[in-house]
């Protein structure tokens, strides 16, 4: 068998967040390994931007099943 086979593959993650001031919200999408590091990624790049945003929610993008799916746990 070969490397890639152990590799773990993609997926793609939406994070939903609200500007401090705004009055709607919106979503950064992620193509990650799991929902914790997609999350590690939007926070780094708030600290990087130096943003001012809530984070509301985490979910992944089932494709098998053609719908998003809840991982908001990784933000507690």
């Amino acid at each position: 068998m070969t490397e890639l086979m152990y590799a773990m593959s993609t997926e793609e993650f939406r994070i939903l967040y609200t500007r401090n001031g705004s009055v709607g919200s919106n979503y950064h999408y992620y193509m990650a390994e799991n929902a914790k590091q997609a999350l590690d990624f939007q926070i780094e790049t708030i600290k990087l931007k130096g943003w001012n945003i809530d984070l509301l929610s985490v979910e992944r993008y089932d494709r098998f099943a053609d719908k998003w799916v809840a991982e908001s746990y990784v933000l507690q």
